[in-house]
């Protein structure tokens, strides 16, 4: 299935829908409790099926946004996790996020999803969108999710600086050969 083994039984990626809304809901509230300084991973659970939907469809984008395919890593009726897969890169999507984001529910974290759900979602990067390669980024110092990157046949080009809302951030970028 991946580049990682066989996926467990019941785990699946699928797009967003009403079915897991209540225990993205749960996910989003776990979040804000045990990250209440971070960076939020997840959407308004409001407005995700809305947003999800326009992401793909390419509609109401704020200015620089690309189309986008929002995907949810569930097992059973669990919502473990979301990676967001960008069609295409703008110049600015190349110093920083690149074609994939994602994130694991923090009483998720640590139990190899992480990596599961990246290999699921180059799969369909290969697919669905016909991409041949894909460029993934995340912040220097967060060693997770630079091993994730690598455990999925991430190849680091270079580190740059990007300066953010939150200041200046130094960043991997890696590019997988699908």
């Amino acid at each position: 299935m991946n580049r990682m083994g066989k996926v467990p039984a019941g785990l699946r990626l699928i797009r967003p829908c009403g079915e897991y809304l209540d225990s993205y809901k749960e996910a989003v509230k776990e979040e804000r409790r045990l990250r209440p300084d971070q960076e939020e991973s997840f959407s308004d659970p409001d407005i995700v099926l809305q947003k999800a939907a326009d992401y793909e469809n390419g509609r109401n984008l704020k200015p620089g946004y690309v189309r986008m395919t929002m995907l949810w890593l569930v097992r059973d009726d669990r919502f473990i996790g979301e990676v967001g897969i960008r069609h295409e890169l703008t110049p600015a999507l190349t110093q920083y996020a690149g074609h994939i984001g994602y994130g694991i529910r923090p009483s998720e974290e640590g139990k190899g999803y992480g990596t599961i759900q990246l290999a699921m979602a180059l799969q369909f990067c290969r697919e669905e969108l016909h991409l041949t390669r894909v460029l993934i980024t995340c912040d220097d110092d967060n060693q997770a999710s630079a091993r994730v990157i690598e455990k999925n046949g991430g190849v680091l080009e270079n580190k740059v600086i990007n300066e953010l809302d939150r200041g200046a951030v130094l960043t991997r970028r890696y590019w997988i050969s699908l």
